[in-house]
């Protein structure tokens, strides 16, 4: 008996790898180049469509610090739902606004050491600014799936970027079924790029982007 169980095992693990159709999940990772800009840092790669994903947002926390008269980080993408804190560590007071068309909102001065919260449940790119200092911006990036990741100063990512979402609370986002993917970016400054991937049956796939100076286009149409 046991010899028929190990024989009936070992045709479905050999019918789940090679026959058409079936897949082994994966990650698109790569490195993105620039030209125009000091830094491959903080430039927004994502997935357009995705089959539907379930996010449990019970335990997340997203965070957009404020120091030195600075946002940290300069761009923070959340998938649509997410509440993002806005602590003020900073020396002195800050009024943390946007204009977006996707979540206008205004916090109003608060003094250092309080903290503010914003939920975001709409889709699309949110411009933050402060009042009391204008060379003051960042970006939240309001995403439709988790399938996104933001460049690190060398230009690397990764997609799914599990790391980012456990740190932030997000857990049990699988990677990539095999298939046709549509990537784009987004950056402030870099013209809007957009290609298809394709993840192999047998995992992971590398891709570079190399992306100038321009206007960029809109999150989502």
């Amino acid at each position: 008996m046991r010899k028929y169980v190990n024989i009936i095992g070992l045709v479905v693990f050999i019918l789940l790898v090679y026959l058409p159709g079936q897949s082994i999940a994966g990650k698109i990772t790569g490195i993105v180049t620039v030209k125009g800009l000091r830094s491959p840092a903080n430039v927004l790669l994502y997935l357009v469509k995705v089959p539907q994903v379930s996010i449990n947002l019970s335990a997340a926390k997203f965070i957009i610090d404020q120091q030195n008269l600075a946002f940290v980080p300069h761009v923070l993408p959340v998938p649509v739902g997410a509440t993002v804190y806005f602590p003020n560590n900073d020396k002195v007071d800050h009024n943390v606004f946007s204009l977006s068309r996707t979540k206008p909102f205004n916090l109003g001065s608060y003094k250092p050491g309080e903290i503010k919260t914003v939920t975001f449940d709409k889709p699309g790119m949110v411009e933050l600014r402060c009042d009391v200092h204008a060379e003051m911006a960042a970006y939240i990036m309001v995403m439709k799936n988790p399938y996104f990741a933001v460049t690190d100063d060398k230009g690397r990512f990764e997609i799914p970027d599990s790391k980012y979402l456990e740190r932030n609370g997000i857990n049990g986002i699988k990677d990539l079924a095999s298939g046709k993917y549509v990537l784009k970016t987004r950056h402030e400054k870099l013209k809007t790029k957009k290609e298809i991937v394709v993840i192999p049956d047998n995992g992971d796939i590398s891709v570079q982007a190399d992306l100038t100076r321009g206007t960029p286009s809109v999150l989502y149409k």
